[in-house]
């Protein structure tokens, strides 16, 4: 009898040192493996950053790039009711075409026109805004968004002035 439980105990302590000895082994190669992981997670990362960078920079030189004259205009002083115009003018100093796809103002109180085919580079293209004074006494600070094929996608524009109301044109004494 003392043969027997001498076997299952010689058995048991078998079992328990193998068990012991493949969890080391098992944390051994779970270490491996997540050192492994993170080599190749921190080369993935640095690959796909240089891509991006990469596609970022062939963007970039695809984009056309706009610079005009002047971005603000300053109309002075103005007549109530007067209508005012002014031509923004614009070179694209970039390597691609620029297609200009639309310029919208602030308000409707300005209406724009604008060249609508592509400028080539060093080539020059114009914006028109005009101005209706009509009800619009006081300072006046005006926008245009331009969007285009350029970094960002739109630039702004834009034209300010001081309204001159109209003179009071009643005379004579008031209402009793």
């Amino acid at each position: 009898m003392n043969k027997i439980i001498g076997t299952f105990l010689i058995l048991g302590m078998s079992s328990f040192f193998v068990a012991c000895s493949g969890e080391k082994s098992s944390e051994a190669s779970t270490d491996e493996t997540n050192a492994s992981t993170e080599i190749t997670n921190t080369v993935t990362d640095d690959a796909t950053n240089v891509a991006t960078e990469v596609a970022n920079t062939e963007v970039a030189a695809n984009l056309a790039r706009i610079e005009f004259e002047k971005t603000v205009h300053d109309f002075g002083n103005i007549k109530e009711g007067e209508v005012v115009e002014h031509v923004f003018k614009f070179k694209n100093i970039g390597e691609t075409p620029l297609i200009l796809t639309g310029v919208q103002p602030s308000c409707g109180c300005t209406a724009s026109d604008f060249t609508k085919e592509p400028v080539a580079p060093g080539g020059e293209g114009t914006i028109s805004l005009s101005f209706n004074s009509a009800g619009k006494v006081g300072a006046q600070n005006k926008t245009a968004t331009v969007k285009a094929n350029i970094e960002g996608g739109q630039t702004t524009i834009s034209f300010k002035g001081n309204v001159e109301g109209a003179a009071n044109k009643t005379s004579g004494a008031p209402y009793k």
